[in-house]
Protein backbone atom coordinates (compact mmCIF):
# COMPACT_ATOMS: atom_id res chain seq x y z
CA UNK A 1 0.00 0.00 0.00
CA UNK A 2 1.56 3.41 -0.72
CA UNK A 3 2.15 6.22 1.78
CA UNK A 4 -0.31 8.39 2.17
CA UNK A 5 0.97 12.12 0.61
CA UNK A 6 0.55 15.13 2.64
CA UNK A 7 -1.59 17.78 1.19
CA UNK A 8 0.20 20.96 0.19
CA UNK A 9 -2.64 22.94 -0.52
CA UNK A 10 -2.48 26.37 1.20
CA UNK A 11 -3.90 27.20 4.34
CA UNK A 12 -7.44 29.04 4.17
CA UNK A 13 -6.73 32.86 3.56
CA UNK A 14 -7.69 34.04 7.16
CA UNK A 15 -11.28 36.30 6.71
CA UNK A 16 -11.41 39.41 7.16
CA UNK A 17 -13.45 40.49 10.48
CA UNK A 18 -17.02 42.08 10.62
CA UNK A 19 -15.55 45.43 12.03
CA UNK A 20 -12.80 45.51 8.70
CA UNK A 21 -15.95 44.96 6.41
CA UNK A 22 -17.80 47.66 8.23
CA UNK A 23 -14.87 49.94 7.79
CA UNK A 24 -14.79 49.69 4.15
CA UNK A 25 -18.45 50.14 3.48
CA UNK A 26 -18.44 53.46 5.75
CA UNK A 27 -15.47 54.26 4.26
CA UNK A 28 -17.40 54.58 0.79
CA UNK A 29 -20.65 56.97 2.17
CA UNK A 30 -20.55 60.11 0.32
CA UNK A 31 -18.38 62.96 1.57
CA UNK A 32 -21.50 65.00 3.00
CA UNK A 33 -21.17 66.64 6.39
CA UNK A 34 -24.40 64.71 7.30
CA UNK A 35 -23.01 60.91 6.76
CA UNK A 36 -20.20 60.43 9.30
CA UNK A 37 -22.62 62.20 12.37
CA UNK A 38 -25.39 59.78 10.71
CA UNK A 39 -23.23 56.88 11.02
CA UNK A 40 -22.43 57.62 14.64
CA UNK A 41 -25.93 58.18 15.91
CA UNK A 42 -26.77 54.20 14.09
CA UNK A 43 -25.04 52.50 17.75
CA UNK A 44 -21.68 52.57 19.80
CA UNK A 45 -19.78 50.49 17.27
CA UNK A 46 -20.71 52.52 14.21
CA UNK A 47 -19.95 55.62 16.38
CA UNK A 48 -16.19 54.35 17.96
CA UNK A 49 -15.23 53.22 13.65
CA UNK A 50 -16.59 56.68 12.72
CA UNK A 51 -14.78 58.20 15.68
CA UNK A 52 -11.42 56.86 15.14
CA UNK A 53 -8.58 59.26 13.63
CA UNK A 54 -6.71 56.45 11.22
CA UNK A 55 -10.80 55.96 9.63
CA UNK A 56 -11.23 59.97 9.49
CA UNK A 57 -7.53 59.79 7.68
CA UNK A 58 -9.06 57.36 5.67
CA UNK A 59 -11.66 58.57 4.53
CA UNK A 60 -10.27 61.74 3.64
CA UNK A 61 -7.97 60.12 1.10
CA UNK A 62 -10.22 58.43 -0.15
CA UNK A 63 -12.79 61.19 -1.42
CA UNK A 64 -9.86 63.17 -2.24
CA UNK A 65 -11.42 67.32 -1.78
CA UNK A 66 -13.71 67.66 1.23
CA UNK A 67 -16.78 69.67 0.16
CA UNK A 68 -17.37 73.41 0.18
CA UNK A 69 -19.48 73.91 3.37
CA UNK A 70 -19.83 77.88 3.01
CA UNK A 71 -17.69 81.10 3.06
CA UNK A 72 -16.54 83.40 5.93
CA UNK A 73 -16.78 87.27 5.48
CA UNK A 74 -14.26 89.75 6.44
CA UNK A 75 -16.85 91.88 7.82
CA UNK A 76 -16.11 93.55 11.68
CA UNK A 77 -16.84 93.01 14.91
CA UNK A 78 -17.86 88.94 13.68
CA UNK A 79 -16.85 86.72 10.69
CA UNK A 80 -20.06 85.80 9.77
CA UNK A 81 -20.29 82.32 8.23
CA UNK A 82 -22.69 81.91 5.53
CA UNK A 83 -23.49 78.58 4.51
CA UNK A 84 -24.47 77.13 0.83
CA UNK A 85 -25.72 73.63 1.66
CA UNK A 86 -28.94 72.51 1.49
CA UNK A 87 -30.37 69.99 4.83
CA UNK A 88 -29.80 68.21 5.95
CA UNK A 89 -25.90 69.16 5.63
CA UNK A 90 -26.65 72.60 5.62
CA UNK A 91 -24.51 73.99 8.29
CA UNK A 92 -26.27 77.07 10.30
CA UNK A 93 -24.38 80.30 10.28
CA UNK A 94 -24.01 80.08 13.95
CA UNK A 95 -22.49 77.07 14.59
CA UNK A 96 -19.38 78.71 13.15
CA UNK A 97 -20.16 82.18 14.62
CA UNK A 98 -16.86 83.99 16.09
CA UNK A 99 -17.24 87.31 17.89
CA UNK A 100 -13.32 89.55 17.15
CA UNK A 101 -12.16 91.54 19.82
CA UNK A 102 -11.34 94.91 18.65
CA UNK A 103 -8.53 94.52 16.10
CA UNK A 104 -8.89 91.47 14.92
CA UNK A 105 -9.46 90.16 11.48
CA UNK A 106 -9.62 87.41 9.08
CA UNK A 107 -6.69 86.64 6.61
CA UNK A 108 -6.88 83.25 5.41
CA UNK A 109 -9.17 80.12 5.33
CA UNK A 110 -7.84 76.24 4.41
CA UNK A 111 -7.77 72.89 4.99
CA UNK A 112 -11.39 73.53 7.65
CA UNK A 113 -8.66 76.15 9.62
CA UNK A 114 -9.49 79.70 10.01
CA UNK A 115 -6.56 82.37 10.39
CA UNK A 116 -7.17 85.54 12.47
CA UNK A 117 -4.59 88.77 12.85
CA UNK A 118 -4.81 91.26 15.68
CA UNK A 119 -3.35 94.09 14.16
CA UNK A 120 -2.76 96.37 17.61
CA UNK A 121 0.35 95.59 20.08
CA UNK A 122 1.21 93.02 21.03
CA UNK A 123 0.39 91.25 17.75
CA UNK A 124 -1.19 87.82 18.11
CA UNK A 125 -2.82 85.40 15.61
CA UNK A 126 -5.46 82.92 16.01
CA UNK A 127 -5.98 79.79 14.42
CA UNK A 128 -9.01 78.39 14.45
CA UNK A 129 -10.66 75.22 13.80
CA UNK A 130 -14.06 75.34 14.01
CA UNK A 131 -15.53 71.93 13.79
CA UNK A 132 -13.78 70.76 16.96
CA UNK A 133 -13.93 74.48 18.39
CA UNK A 134 -10.55 74.65 19.56
CA UNK A 135 -8.67 77.55 19.01
CA UNK A 136 -4.94 77.93 19.48
CA UNK A 137 -3.06 81.29 20.19
CA UNK A 138 0.33 82.50 18.35
CA UNK A 139 2.48 85.65 19.35
CA UNK A 140 4.35 87.10 16.63
CA UNK A 141 7.97 86.73 16.35
CA UNK A 142 9.26 89.97 18.73
CA UNK A 143 11.19 91.19 15.67
CA UNK A 144 7.61 92.37 13.93
CA UNK A 145 6.05 93.25 16.93
CA UNK A 146 6.19 96.83 15.52
CA UNK A 147 3.56 99.35 14.83
CA UNK A 148 5.16 100.51 11.41
CA UNK A 149 4.12 97.30 9.95
CA UNK A 150 1.22 96.04 8.04
CA UNK A 151 0.18 92.18 8.75
CA UNK A 152 -0.83 89.45 6.76
CA UNK A 153 -0.79 85.27 6.38
CA UNK A 154 -2.02 82.16 5.82
CA UNK A 155 -2.87 78.33 7.50
CA UNK A 156 -2.06 74.84 5.86
CA UNK A 157 -2.66 71.20 7.01
CA UNK A 158 0.86 69.87 5.96
CA UNK A 159 -0.43 66.21 3.77
CA UNK A 160 1.42 64.49 6.25
CA UNK A 161 0.71 66.25 9.28
CA UNK A 162 -1.47 64.43 11.38
CA UNK A 163 -3.10 67.02 13.06
CA UNK A 164 -0.12 69.72 12.65
CA UNK A 165 -0.36 72.71 10.86
CA UNK A 166 1.88 75.57 10.16
CA UNK A 167 1.18 79.28 9.78
CA UNK A 168 3.23 81.54 7.24
CA UNK A 169 3.30 85.27 7.89
CA UNK A 170 4.20 88.17 6.26
CA UNK A 171 5.27 91.88 7.28
CA UNK A 172 5.84 95.21 5.19
CA UNK A 173 6.77 98.60 6.38
CA UNK A 174 5.68 101.24 4.98
CA UNK A 175 8.57 104.17 3.65
CA UNK A 176 8.60 106.89 1.00
CA UNK A 177 9.88 105.18 -1.69
CA UNK A 178 10.36 101.20 -0.76
CA UNK A 179 8.29 99.13 1.05
CA UNK A 180 10.95 96.37 3.18
CA UNK A 181 9.07 92.65 3.18
CA UNK A 182 9.44 90.24 6.21
CA UNK A 183 7.91 86.57 6.21
CA UNK A 184 8.38 83.50 8.04
CA UNK A 185 6.50 80.24 9.03
CA UNK A 186 5.53 78.41 11.96
CA UNK A 187 4.79 74.96 12.93
CA UNK A 188 2.47 73.71 15.59
CA UNK A 189 4.79 70.46 15.51
CA UNK A 190 7.47 72.14 16.71
CA UNK A 191 6.17 75.20 18.60
CA UNK A 192 8.63 77.60 16.80
CA UNK A 193 8.90 80.20 14.17
CA UNK A 194 11.61 80.03 11.63
CA UNK A 195 14.15 82.29 10.73
CA UNK A 196 13.08 85.59 9.55
CA UNK A 197 13.27 86.40 5.37
CA UNK A 198 12.76 89.71 4.22
CA UNK A 199 13.63 91.69 0.81
CA UNK A 200 13.11 95.01 -0.35
CA UNK A 201 10.44 96.33 -3.25
CA UNK A 202 12.06 100.01 -4.49
CA UNK A 203 8.31 101.47 -4.38
CA UNK A 204 5.19 101.44 -1.92
CA UNK A 205 3.00 98.61 -2.01
CA UNK A 206 -0.42 98.40 -0.57
CA UNK A 207 -1.73 95.98 1.54
CA UNK A 208 -1.70 92.18 0.23
CA UNK A 209 -4.65 90.31 -1.00
CA UNK A 210 -5.48 86.86 -0.04
CA UNK A 211 -2.84 84.00 -0.42
CA UNK A 212 -3.62 81.29 -3.14
CA UNK A 213 -1.26 77.72 -2.80
CA UNK A 214 0.06 76.71 -5.73
CA UNK A 215 2.03 73.53 -5.05
CA UNK A 216 3.64 74.17 -2.02
CA UNK A 217 4.23 77.67 -1.95
CA UNK A 218 2.04 80.41 -0.89
CA UNK A 219 1.54 83.11 -3.69
CA UNK A 220 -0.13 86.82 -2.66
CA UNK A 221 -1.21 89.60 -4.96
CA UNK A 222 1.08 93.17 -4.21
CA UNK A 223 -0.56 96.08 -5.44
CA UNK A 224 2.19 98.59 -6.49
CA UNK A 225 1.79 102.37 -6.18
CA UNK A 226 1.75 104.71 -7.91
CA UNK A 227 0.17 102.86 -11.41
CA UNK A 228 -1.90 99.79 -11.77
CA UNK A 229 0.43 97.33 -11.63
CA UNK A 230 0.81 94.36 -9.48
CA UNK A 231 3.37 91.87 -8.71
CA UNK A 232 3.46 88.22 -6.88
CA UNK A 233 5.21 87.39 -3.53
CA UNK A 234 6.18 83.91 -3.58
CA UNK A 235 6.97 82.43 -0.12
CA UNK A 236 7.87 78.88 -1.24
CA UNK A 237 7.40 76.38 2.31
CA UNK A 238 10.00 73.81 1.06
CA UNK A 239 13.10 76.91 1.33
CA UNK A 240 11.14 79.26 3.28
CA UNK A 241 12.55 81.83 0.49
CA UNK A 242 10.97 84.45 -0.26
CA UNK A 243 10.42 85.99 -4.03
CA UNK A 244 9.05 88.86 -6.09
CA UNK A 245 7.24 88.19 -9.44
CA UNK A 246 6.33 90.60 -12.09
CA UNK A 247 2.97 90.25 -14.09
CA UNK A 248 2.73 90.40 -17.90
CA UNK A 249 3.64 94.29 -19.02
CA UNK A 250 -0.02 94.03 -20.74
CA UNK A 251 -1.95 93.03 -17.32
CA UNK A 252 -3.35 96.29 -15.32
CA UNK A 253 -5.76 95.69 -13.34
CA UNK A 254 -7.73 97.67 -10.53
CA UNK A 255 -8.87 96.44 -6.96
CA UNK A 256 -10.39 93.03 -7.05
CA UNK A 257 -10.23 92.51 -10.73
CA UNK A 258 -7.02 90.34 -10.79
CA UNK A 259 -6.78 87.39 -8.73
CA UNK A 260 -3.71 84.23 -8.35
CA UNK A 261 -5.13 81.07 -9.77
CA UNK A 262 -3.33 77.48 -10.13
CA UNK A 263 -3.33 76.30 -14.40
CA UNK A 264 -4.68 72.78 -15.23
CA UNK A 265 -1.10 71.31 -14.45
CA UNK A 266 -0.88 73.04 -10.74
CA UNK A 267 1.42 75.73 -11.76
CA UNK A 268 1.35 79.67 -11.37
CA UNK A 269 -1.70 81.37 -13.21
CA UNK A 270 -4.02 84.96 -12.59
CA UNK A 271 -7.08 85.83 -14.24
CA UNK A 272 -7.97 89.10 -14.94
CA UNK A 273 -11.34 90.34 -15.21
CA UNK A 274 -12.61 93.39 -17.25
CA UNK A 275 -16.58 93.81 -16.68
CA UNK A 276 -17.94 90.13 -17.81
CA UNK A 277 -14.52 89.04 -19.68
CA UNK A 278 -11.63 87.77 -18.31
CA UNK A 279 -8.11 86.88 -19.44
CA UNK A 280 -6.54 83.79 -18.05
CA UNK A 281 -2.48 83.58 -17.94
CA UNK A 282 0.06 81.42 -17.11
CA UNK A 283 3.60 81.48 -15.87
CA UNK A 284 5.96 78.59 -18.07
CA UNK A 285 9.15 77.10 -17.17
CA UNK A 286 11.91 79.98 -17.56
CA UNK A 287 9.75 82.57 -16.00
CA UNK A 288 7.73 83.23 -19.07
CA UNK A 289 4.52 84.49 -19.08
CA UNK A 290 2.19 82.74 -21.41
CA UNK A 291 -1.71 84.30 -22.46
CA UNK A 292 -3.61 80.50 -22.08
CA UNK A 293 -7.29 81.87 -22.51
CA UNK A 294 -10.24 84.15 -22.87
CA UNK A 295 -13.17 83.84 -21.12
CA UNK A 296 -16.76 85.03 -21.48
CA UNK A 297 -19.47 85.01 -18.78
CA UNK A 298 -22.46 85.58 -21.00
CA UNK A 299 -24.91 83.46 -18.86
CA UNK A 300 -23.81 85.65 -16.42
CA UNK A 301 -24.33 88.60 -17.97
CA UNK A 302 -27.75 87.77 -18.15
CA UNK A 303 -28.35 86.58 -15.00
CA UNK A 304 -26.78 90.29 -14.12
CA UNK A 305 -28.34 92.12 -16.54
CA UNK A 306 -28.54 96.16 -15.19
CA UNK A 307 -25.84 94.95 -12.60
CA UNK A 308 -22.37 96.89 -11.68
CA UNK A 309 -19.57 95.23 -13.46
CA UNK A 310 -18.71 92.14 -10.91
CA UNK A 311 -15.32 92.19 -8.39
CA UNK A 312 -13.73 88.87 -7.47
CA UNK A 313 -14.14 88.76 -3.66
CA UNK A 314 -12.78 84.95 -3.31
CA UNK A 315 -11.32 82.05 -4.75
CA UNK A 316 -12.03 78.21 -3.73
CA UNK A 317 -8.50 76.06 -4.40
CA UNK A 318 -10.43 72.94 -3.95
CA UNK A 319 -13.29 74.16 -6.37
CA UNK A 320 -11.33 75.73 -9.02
CA UNK A 321 -13.90 78.81 -8.83
CA UNK A 322 -13.17 82.28 -7.75
CA UNK A 323 -16.51 84.01 -6.44
CA UNK A 324 -17.78 87.67 -8.24
CA UNK A 325 -19.56 89.79 -6.50
CA UNK A 326 -22.71 91.96 -7.87
CA UNK A 327 -25.44 94.37 -7.21
CA UNK A 328 -27.52 90.58 -7.36
CA UNK A 329 -25.57 88.89 -5.37
CA UNK A 330 -22.55 86.84 -5.20
CA UNK A 331 -21.57 84.35 -7.93
CA UNK A 332 -19.41 81.15 -7.83
CA UNK A 333 -17.95 80.31 -11.54
CA UNK A 334 -16.25 77.09 -11.76
CA UNK A 335 -13.15 78.00 -14.53
CA UNK A 336 -13.17 74.66 -15.72
CA UNK A 337 -16.73 73.56 -16.49
CA UNK A 338 -17.65 77.58 -16.79
CA UNK A 339 -20.75 76.89 -14.76
CA UNK A 340 -21.75 78.94 -12.50
CA UNK A 341 -24.58 79.42 -9.35
CA UNK A 342 -25.77 81.86 -7.27
CA UNK A 343 -25.06 81.21 -3.53
CA UNK A 344 -26.03 84.86 -1.83
CA UNK A 345 -28.22 87.32 -2.70
CA UNK A 346 -25.37 89.81 -0.80
CA UNK A 347 -25.19 93.05 -1.85
CA UNK A 348 -22.70 94.72 0.00
CA UNK A 349 -18.99 94.55 -0.67
CA UNK A 350 -17.07 91.35 1.56
CA UNK A 351 -14.06 89.17 0.89
CA UNK A 352 -14.97 85.54 0.75
CA UNK A 353 -13.34 82.65 2.24
CA UNK A 354 -14.46 79.25 1.59
CA UNK A 355 -14.25 76.75 4.23
CA UNK A 356 -14.40 73.16 3.24
CA UNK A 357 -13.59 70.16 5.02
CA UNK A 358 -14.76 66.50 6.28
CA UNK A 359 -17.59 66.32 9.01
CA UNK A 360 -16.29 64.16 11.29
CA UNK A 361 -18.72 61.30 13.05
CA UNK A 362 -20.00 62.03 16.48
CA UNK A 363 -20.06 65.94 15.52
CA UNK A 364 -23.43 67.68 15.65
CA UNK A 365 -24.16 70.16 13.19
CA UNK A 366 -26.61 72.51 14.98
CA UNK A 367 -26.12 75.87 16.35
CA UNK A 368 -24.16 75.24 19.40
CA UNK A 369 -27.58 75.79 21.93
CA UNK A 370 -29.08 72.06 22.05
CA UNK A 371 -29.77 71.26 18.62
CA UNK A 372 -28.23 69.04 15.87
CA UNK A 373 -30.22 70.70 13.02
CA UNK A 374 -28.39 68.36 10.48
CA UNK A 375 -30.24 65.25 12.14
CA UNK A 376 -33.75 67.02 12.95
CA UNK A 377 -35.31 65.36 9.74
CA UNK A 378 -34.05 61.80 10.43
CA UNK A 379 -35.55 59.04 12.41
CA UNK A 380 -33.21 56.48 13.83
CA UNK A 381 -33.74 53.35 16.00
CA UNK A 382 -30.76 53.83 18.45
CA UNK A 383 -29.35 50.43 20.16
CA UNK A 384 -26.69 49.83 22.42
CA UNK A 385 -24.64 47.44 20.27
CA UNK A 386 -24.45 46.15 16.66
Amino acid sequence: MAPRRRSTSPPPASLPDDDDILREILLRLPPRPSSLPRASLVCKRWRSLVADPQFRRRFGDHHGKPPLLGFFLEDYPSSQFVPILDRPDRIPGARFSMTLNKGNRIVDCRHGLVLFIRRRPRRRLLVWDPVAREQRRLIVPRELDNDLLMFNGAVLRPASGHGHYQVALIAHDRLSNHTRIFACLYSSETGIWSKINSLQLQSFMATPEPSTLIGNSFCWLLKVHPDLQHVILEFDLDRQSLTVIDLPLQVKARPFKLRIVPTEDGGLGIIHLSTFHSQIWKREPGSVWVHDRAIEFEELRSACKGDRYPLIVGFSEDSNAILLQTNSGVFMVYLRSMEFKKISNMGNFHLHYPFACFYPGGTGIGDGHGGDDVLEDVKWLFVETC
